[in-house]
């Protein structure tokens, strides 16, 4: 890559370096949306502005991994944007539970639709494990629709 390429590209460049995984250059230059299936990663990329500048926002999935959701800034800066919550705290306390579980799908299904409004939804050609991953925490029905006839309660 040039020299002259903006440092949220090298900062993104540098996170997946381990797996060799990089934005082309083509994709670069042209500033252009898209996704890399690559390394059992499934990564998802935009490139935007905002009141601080030029970005590249990006969600990574990967089975070994949390998921990420981050803006990288062409200053070199950064700020993690919502992701999905893999796991849910539970209580003993019934209320309190339900409580939980609740507040635990309100804002995975409030990351449902962020994604999904940037381009970032699932379109099959994605990791399996990411195709999987998303079907049971992206929201109550989807996870009541992979887990029916399982021996779990929800």
């Amino acid at each position: 890559m040039s020299s002259s390429v903006d440092q949220h590209i090298v900062n993104f460049n540098r996170s997946f370096e381990t797996w060799d995984i990089e934005l082309p250059e083509d994709v670069v230059k042209n500033r252009q949306r898209g996704k890399i299936v690559k390394s059992g990663w499934t990564i998802w990329y935009l490139f935007g502005t905002d009141e601080t500048g030029k970005y590249l926002d990006y969600y990574a999935s990967h089975r070994m991994t949390n998921d990420r959701h981050v803006r990288l800034y062409a200053n070199g800066s950064s700020k993690s944007l919502n992701s999905y919550c893999s796991m849910r705290r539970v209580s003993d306390d019934p209320e309190e539970n339900k409580r939980l579980e609740n507040e635990f799908w309100e804002h995975n299904e409030r990351v449902s639709r962020e994604l999904e409004s940037k381009g970032f939804g699932l379109e099959g050609d994605e990791h399996p494990s990411t195709i999987i991953n998303r079907a049971l925490i992206s929201s109550r029905e989807s996870h009541r629709r992979v887990t029916k006839g399982s021996d779990s309660e929800d």
